[in-house]
């Protein structure tokens, strides 16, 4: 199976409507002018626009336009934080197409959690920046270390004392088998390190088609995650590592961003 090419303008799409959404509780959140909700739904809406005019070209020129648009639209701390992150983006993926874990990666750049391991060169992930992606997996794996809040309406993650349970319920669905406690250490380790080296381009491992790509493999792992009430974790990992500032209503905002753009990520599953 081909690693699968996303559609970054229906999961930016998909975020703007949940920001339409929870436009009233973000300007609530905003002492100061009140409009942060607003102001966030524009955002989004000018970067929509962007990447759906330019479907036809290369994701990496998209962001390039989307950033370019913002930059000059932008009227808020927020919105200009975002388009400064979008350049960075158009520059990391100049030239290419974005698959799933290519999208990861976009979203750490979105939220400035992976500035410190950014690339000049297009789709390259540095070191650093592989191990916020490597820790963000492994913590919404194991359940995180974060209390986990969900948006309004919804139901809190699951605990870390449940992280074990979570862990062998995705490693028994990714082998096919239906196990309910997670595999012993020997294999377990084995197991996960293949997978997380399949996930950073790597090999997978033997129980693994071979035509089966890191992002495809990562979309599974996701689907994964979500069905078991674990992506709220994961969401906890993006936040503890974004830039996007510490006001709440900031705080709030990045929330909704990333938990939107992931479960938009997640149902792009093939």
């Amino acid at each position: 199976m081909a690693t699968k090419q996303l559609d970054l303008a229906g999961i930016f799409g998909a975020v703007t409507q949940t920001l339409e959404e929870n436009k009233g509780t973000l300007n609530q959140a905003d002492e100061y002018n009140k409009n942060h909700g607003d102001n966030m739904v524009q955002t989004f809406q000018t970067i929509t626009g962007a990447l759906e005019q330019k479907k036809s070209g290369t994701d990496g020129a998209a962001l390039a336009l989307a950033a370019k648009r913002l930059s000059a639209q932008a009227n808020s701390g927020s919105s200009k934080l975002y388009a400064e992150h979008l350049a960075q983006a158009a520059t990391q993926f100049k030239g290419k197409n974005l698959d799933a874990q290519g999208a990861m990666q976009l979203l750490q750049t979105l939220i400035g959690a992976g500035q410190s391991g950014q690339s000049s060169q297009a789709g390259v992930q540095q070191s650093s920046q592989g191990g916020d992606l490597l820790g963000s997996l492994l913590g919404g794996m194991s359940g995180g270390e974060h209390a986990a809040s969900a948006l309004p309406g919804e139901q809190p993650a699951q605990t870390s004392s449940q992280g074990g349970d979570l862990l062998g319920s995705l490693l028994g669905g990714l082998m096919g088998g239906q196990q309910q406690s997670a595999p012993q250490p020997s294999q377990g380790g084995d197991l996960l390190g293949s997978l997380l080296g399949g996930l950073m381009g790597g090999g997978l491992s033997s129980g693994q088609q071979s035509s089966q790509g890191g992002g495809n493999l990562l979309l599974t792992l996701l689907s994964s995650l979500a069905g078991s009430g674990g992506l709220q974790s994961l969401v906890q990992s993006f936040l503890g590592n974004s830039r996007m500032g510490d006001a709440a209503h900031r705080t709030q905002s990045t929330e909704v961003v990333v938990q939107s753009f992931l479960q938009a990520l997640t149902s792009q599953k093939s």
